[in-house]
């Protein structure tokens, strides 16, 4: 089986405040060559595990990895060739923000390495930009997005984001259109999430933040699908649209439970093993980036957790991750994986409900349950157990 790199670049120009990754806003001072350093000394602690492994793709998140200078991300990539077996047209993705890149940088990263982009554009709408606190402008989005055709990248995939204080279905259908006008093959379309411990999330907490009714909502998400599918566009899974052959393969691997390593400050990692003894394994570096990098420069895994999986939590991660996804799970090879038999029965009412759809040994979200995703795959999950 293939598996994945993702490298975790924490340094972002400010944190904003609806985020929750492990990001740091630091302006423009940040440790470039350190980390990078880090990185590649990290990157031997696996040599033994991940020699010659068949590698399908390279994602560099953040963070805002595009802070960081191609040649930085060059010797990561190197390093990364040097040591894996890449398969054929292997996906390198990087995240970049629009205002920390430019046609010139954009060249030096497809000669680094990079052939596929996502960049977070969140929106073209001035004053949801300034809502959502980006740094970012409406012309840097429309200019960053120029660039990259310019640089010659023919994969690239943009961020939008619905669900905003005082937002309209026409200041949504707005940004949409606009997107599409880039003819991006990727287009991830996220609701605003509130998470605890950010800025948005103290202010939802002391009543502060007045966000769209989930009436409102599911307006959105139903007006969302309609658009993309007259465009041309699959729904692959629950938030993220792409034309033919533009799938995001690295984060398929995350949806289908498949091995990937992490590197850098927090960086989650997944083995799947799959045997009657081991099903696997999961573990995460530290967050804090000094941290971090002073554990690997004492010749130590920077590790703040592992723990090995039990079959029922492999199993519960496969239908929580797979039903996001249009196609949704293969009842017939989930039981022969797991030696199990799933009951149907138990969650014949969401398929007469309308949230579920079962055919040939698929089930699968329809777009009813599209609607109540979250609420109706830990229905499922609850029936399965």
């Amino acid at each position: 089986m293939s598996f994945g790199i993702y490298i975790h670049i924490p340094y972002c120009v400010t944190k904003c405040p609806y985020c929750d990754f492990n990001s740091y806003g630091v302006g423009g001072r940040f440790p470039e060559k350190e980390y990078t350093e880090s990185i590649l000394h990290e990157l031997e602690f696996y040599r033994s595990e991940i020699q010659g492994a068949r590698l399908s793709s390279i994602f560099f998140g953040g963070g805002t990895p595009s802070l960081f200078d191609p040649r930085s991300i060059e010797k990561i990539i190197s390093k990364i060739y040097q040591i894996t077996c890449p398969v054929d047209n292997l996906e390198v993705s990087l995240e970049v923000n629009p205002k920390t890149a430019d046609l010139e940088k954009l060249k030096g990263l497809r000669s680094a390495g990079i052939n596929r982009i996502s960049v977070g554009i969140q929106s073209f709408s001035k004053r949801k930009l300034s809502f959502l606190g980006r740094i970012n402008a409406p012309e840097d989005s429309r200019g960053i997005l120029k660039d990259i055709i310019n640089a010659g990248f023919k994969n690239y995939s943009m961020d939008l984001m619905y669900g905003t204080k005082d937002e309209t279905l026409s200041e949504w259908e707005a940004d949409l259109k606009e997107a599409l006008g880039f003819d991006s093959p990727h287009i991830s379309a996220y609701c605003l999430t509130i998470e605890d411990g950010t800025e948005f999330g103290k202010r939802y907490a002391l009543g502060k933040l007045k966000l769209p009714t989930d009436e409102k909502l599911a307006d959105f998400i139903i007006y969302t699908t309609e658009f993309f599918e007259d465009a041309g566009y699959r729904q692959y899974e629950i938030s993220n649209y792409s034309k033919h052959g533009f799938e995001c393969r690295h984060n398929m691997l995350y949806w289908r439970g498949e091995s990937y390593l992490g590197l850098g400050a927090g960086a989650h990692s997944h083995s799947a093993m799959g045997n009657s003894s081991l099903w696997g394994k999961r573990w995460a570096n530290l967050r804090n980036p000094a941290l971090y990098m002073k554990t690997v420069n004492e010749e130590k895994k920077p590790l703040d957790f592992t723990e090995e999986l039990k079959r029922e939590e492999v199993i519960e991660d496969k239908v929580l991750m797979g039903l996001r996804l249009k196609d949704g799970i293969d009842i017939l090879e989930l039981e022969n994986t797991f030696q199990l038999k799933a009951n149907m029965d138990k969650v014949g009412h969401l398929v007469r409900d309308g949230f579920l759809e079962y055919s040939d040994s698929s089930i699968r979200l329809t777009k009813k349950g599209n609607l109540l995703s979250n609420a109706v795959i830990l229905r499922f999950v609850e029936a399965l157990n």
